[in-house]
């Protein structure tokens, strides 16, 4: 497109890159101002949002707008037209001086409103489709029904220590380092539980599902016990080979690595004590590999061969140490992420049912079941026809900031307009990435802006794994 102008054109599907302060609210009311003025009815017309206060001032630019088309005198009505790009003639004008009234009359009004007040809209329609309370409230609020599922689920660990609840929330007391951590973890899983339920969704048993892609992705053998494995009979030999190495070069640092490596080779340990008391003869306090270096020295106590089998063993050693530290390391986040799914679900499981039984629904369950509806459910097809019915031209506000959800709620009705149908029907999008402030959701992963024409249908859950936790578990 030539000119900003172009994109108000009623009968053009427009996405728009605006930069903050260039305007984009004046677009967004001209481009309604132009479609009532083509005659669209204003309870055909939706605009989305992401805040109620952006969609209040929507309205109150428009009013304002055609209450000054209405009362502008004369002489200032035609460069008005003009600079909403609309030519100015006797029909326009009268059409112009009549908007602000005609609107005011309309049977159904011109909607400015939120995604999730569209989806409260479409709940409280079709209730029993989506599987929700008829006459359910929205609970805007979650501080009481998050403490009395806290509650809940410290006294379902407290009855069964021994039972996976208990035992998750031991792992991840540990792991986390306190319980304020371990709070924030499974706050963390609260607060994306619309990702889960996406994620895991038609799986029978999704906490062990997703461990399970977490254990294949961070390439895990469950039955293998690394510690156990690293001193088989090959690498035993190669300690010993290199303890009696160090103690032909008997310096006082040799003799403290060699040893480690006594204390290392004794099987009274257990594993993992082997293992720390191991790591000085062959790492440096930052966890690299000592620097050992041929020198005349060394040569004159070993001899040239025993000098080259030394430095060998050494490099042999520290690669298989460092691959066994990764090994555990791996298998250490795998049993916290598996406690955090076990503790997170169950937790999201208490705060759902707290909620169900009181009549209530969040922002988080308005999107997920508006979204199961729309997409997922044996109505889906008629819901959508009823909605297609009443919706002729889509302005969505904001567009970078649509997370998955969101974007798989707006398809269906994207498709339809697209294909179109013997009424005139247009889609509107305003976005810039470089605004957006839900990245965290993810919003501009999901979905940025993008030209109408191709929208592709992609599922909500874009990630390949469950994010986990932002903690690391302590060595």
């Amino acid at each position: 497109m030539t000119s900003p102008l172009d994109a108000t054109l009623p009968t053009a599907n427009a996405t728009v890159h605006a930069s903050a302060g260039t305007g984009k609210t004046w677009l967004l009311v001209t481009r309604l101002v132009r479609l009532l003025l083509e005659g669209v009815e204003p309870g055909r017309i939706l605009a989305v949002t992401f805040t109620r206060k952006a969609a209040a001032e929507m309205l109150e630019r428009l009013t304002e707008r055609l209450r000054l088309l209405a009362t502008v005198p004369d002489a200032g009505l035609d460069p008005l037209l003009a600079q909403m790009g609309v030519e100015p003639g006797p029909a326009v004008r009268q059409r112009a001086r009549r908007l602000y009234e005609s609107v005011l009359r309309a049977d159904f009004n011109l909607r400015a409103t939120t995604f999730h007040s569209v989806c409260q809209e479409i709940l409280q329609r079709f209730p029993l489709e989506a599987g929700v309370p008829p006459g359910f409230e929205l609970l805007e609020a979650e501080g009481d029904c998050r403490e009395a599922a806290w509650d809940a689920l410290y006294a379902e660990a407290t009855a069964a220590p021994e039972g996976d609840i208990g035992r998750a929330l031991d792992t991840l007391m540990d792991g986390c380092g306190g319980l304020a951590n371990v709070q924030s973890a499974l706050g963390s899983f609260l607060a994306h539980r619309i990702d889960w339920w996406a994620f895991t969704d038609s799986r029978g048993d999704p906490v062990t599902w997703v461990g399970e892609r977490l254990r294949e992705q961070l390439d895990i053998e469950p039955d293998l016990d690394p510690e156990q494995a690293f001193f088989d009979e090959l690498s035993c030999r190669r300690l010993q080979n290199f303890r009696d190495l160090l103690l032909q070069h008997p310096i006082d640092k040799h003799k403290q690595q060699a040893a480690a490596i006594e204390a290392a080779l004794d099987t009274r340990l257990s594993a993992e004590a082997r293992i720390e008391a191991l790591r000085p003869a062959l790492l440096t306090q930052k966890g690299e590999p000592l620097s050992r270096k041929t020198s005349n020295t060394l040569e004159k106590k070993l001899g040239s061969a025993g000098a080259e089998q030394f430095l060998n063993l050494h490099a042999q050693l520290c690669e298989q140490y460092l691959a066994l530290l990764d090994a555990r390391q791996r298998r250490a986040n795998w049993q916290l992420n598996r406690a955090w799914y076990r503790a997170g679900a169950r937790l999201l499981e208490h705060f759902q049912g707290i909620k169900r039984s009181q009549r209530l629904l969040d922002f988080s369950d308005l999107e997920w079941h508006a979204y199961q509806l729309l997409n997922r459910s044996e109505q889906a097809h008629w819901v959508q026809y009823k909605l297609d019915n009443r919706i002729d031209h889509l302005l969505v506000d904001e567009f970078q900031d649509t997370n998955p959800t969101q974007w798989r709620l707006l398809l269906p009705l994207l498709e339809e307009l697209k294909a179109g149908s013997e009424r005139p029907r247009s889609v509107f999008l305003v976005g810039d990435e470089k605004q957006s402030i839900y990245r965290f959701r993810p919003a501009t992963r999901a979905c940025s802006a993008r030209p109408v024409t191709g929208w592709s249908n992609t599922s909500p859950a874009s990630a390949t794994a469950w994010p986990a936790p932002d903690v690391r578990p302590r060595r």
